[in-house]
Parts: structure tokens; sequence; C-alpha cells
């Protein structure tokens, strides 16, 4: 671990400065157990119920001052096993998707992009971090 925390630093010290805190952003996100996809999607799943993580999200969202739009829901036998919530941030649409894995389980996906096309994996990621930062401390 401790090669590893040396390889990023030497590599944070040999990138341009814009590029640094794209890469310190990054760290904090996978510290965070954040994974980007190659789509340009940040997702987590969390070791939660599916209603305490929507909770979490919500107050995430009402934190960074995220409105929120439509909200779709998919049931199977009585259960919700999937939540979609449309988002707005300036000139950002995100998708967040809410899959219920098991009982204890839910993976969040999040994509923000800018119409459609371009990427914004920092909100993505920060979207994520804030909602682990709302969970209830497992004691």
């Amino acid at each position: 671990m401790r090669v590893l925390k040396l390889l990023v630093l030497a590599g944070l010290l040999m990138m341009p400065q814009g590029c640094v805190v794209l890469a310190v952003g990054a760290v904090a996100a996978a510290a965070a157990g954040v994974t980007y996809t190659v789509l340009g999607t940040a997702e987590k799943t969390f070791n939660e119920e599916d209603d305490a993580v929507v909770a979490a999200l919500q107050k995430a969202l009402v934190n960074l001052d995220i409105k929120t739009g439509d909200t779709r829901k998919t049931e199977e036998n009585g259960k919700v096993v999937s939540t979609e919530i449309q988002a707005f941030a300036r000139d950002l649409t995100i998708i967040i998707t809410i899959e219920r894995i098991t009982d204890k389980a839910t993976r969040v996906i999040v994509d923000a992009s800018k119409k459609y096309v371009v990427k914004d994996a920092a909100t993505a990621g920060e979207i994520l971090i804030q909602t682990t930062s709302n969970l209830p401390k497992k004691s």
C-alpha cells in the first residue's frame, strides 16, 4: 500500500497543475469506493437497504443544490427493484439509477453530462461521496 501511495504522489508531481486537481479528486473518489466506467459514469455498491440509500442520495442532492425532476420506479413481485431519478444542475443533466441487488446491497449509477455528450465524472463521483457520508453510521 505504501508503494502505491508513493507511485501516486510521484505521478502527481509530474502532471500539469490542472491535471493534479482532477487526479486528487479521482484518488478521493477511489478511497470512497467509487468506480468510474469507460462510458464516463460513476458507480458504487452500498451495503445498505435501498430505502436508506435513496434517502441519503436525496439529502446529497439537496446539499449540492441539485434540482430533481422525474422519478421512475420499477417493481417486481411487489418490491421496488430499481429507481431512476432525473436531476439538473446548471447545464448538467444527471441520471441516477438505484438498483436493488439484495435486501442489504444497493448499487447506484450516476451519469452526469452536458448535452448528453460531455461527461462530468467529478460531479457524478461527488454525488456518490456525499451519499456515502449521509448514510447512517454503523457501530
